[in-house]
């Protein structure tokens, strides 16, 4: 999981392995607690980012440095809604987006009848409406919003998470129409809560956590990796002994697609953000 894709409008897909973890190697693995590492959690299984470097036996990550998972037992990551989160609607690939066909661009006319989920599927049913060169098609609010969740853990290392974004596979008119900044992104930090049964954060510690500002839409994730969320407890997140369900906190991702109208033609696309981590001073 040291690149973990998601991808837009195409469908979202993910394959998690059903590992538990019981006992916190944070208080007891010689390695995370020496030289310092930070651990991705699905809520299910982990993967640990070691500042020590295996491969040539030796200390360290160098500052600036990427953070690289020695030890992967995770798959991806989950989707918010599937374990919990913020309840943005999420497709998968058999299901179209909705559209609320508006006259005028102001008020909604009949269209689809949604029945609750925010996109269009079989158990939806359809009014009648009529087309005039007014009318303007629109994503409605749940069809433009997605989001995506992961748990975090740390001990003795100051860190931050990077992203990368890119388009791939884009097909048609969406080639020229919608690009990287017209997607918007929104981080979020969660300390503690109950996340579809799954408890966290209850000996986490979030002091000194800073969303980086100026990081709004994904064409700030262009070029090189950019920073994101800023780590900067040398601590680390563990606070104290205990299960590494309590020593972690939950980072939330927000994306919003642009208001699409026929003028932006037809097509599809693929956007890739790939995320790491970095040894921080």
């Amino acid at each position: 999981m040291s690149r973990i894709k998601h991808i837009f409008l195409a469908g979202i897909t993910l394959a998690c392995v059903a590992t538990e973890a019981k006992a916190s190697f944070l208080d007891t693995d010689f390695w995370c607690r020496t030289y310092g590492c930070a651990v991705v959690h699905d809520g299910q299984s982990y993967d640990i980012y070691d500042n020590y470097l295996f491969t040539s036996n030796s200390c360290c990550v160098p500052v600036g440095g990427q953070m690289i998972d020695f030890y992967t037992r995770a798959g991806n990551t989950n989707i918010t809604g599937q374990i919990g989160g913020n309840g943005a609607n999420t497709p998968n690939a058999n299901q179209g987006f909705m559209f609320g066909i508006s006259q005028d661009g102001s008020t909604i006319a009949q269209s689809a009848f949604d029945d609750g989920d925010g996109f269009l599927d079989a158990a939806d049913s359809f009014g009648a409406f009529s087309l005039n060169p007014n009318t303007d098609i629109l994503l409605d609010g749940p069809g433009r919003a997605y989001s995506h969740s992961f748990f975090i853990s740390s001990r003795g290392t100051r860190f931050s998470l990077r992203a990368l974004a890119s388009i791939d596979n884009v097909t048609g008119d969406f080639a020229n129409t919608i690009q990287l900044g017209d997607i918007k992104l929104t981080p979020g930090v969660s300390a503690s809560g109950n996340d579809g049964g799954f408890q966290f954060g209850s000996r986490a510690n979030t002091a000194n956590i800073q969303i980086v500002s100026g990081v709004d839409d994904l064409g700030d994730l262009t070029g090189v990796p950019t920073q994101i969320i800023n780590f900067g407890r040398a601590q680390g997140i563990r606070q104290r002994n205990g299960d590494i369900d309590e020593q972690t906190i939950r980072l939330d991702f927000l994306y919003e697609m642009p208001d699409y109208d026929f003028s932006m033609g037809t097509g599809s696309l693929n956007v890739d953000v790939a995320f790491d981590f970095y040894r921080e001073n």
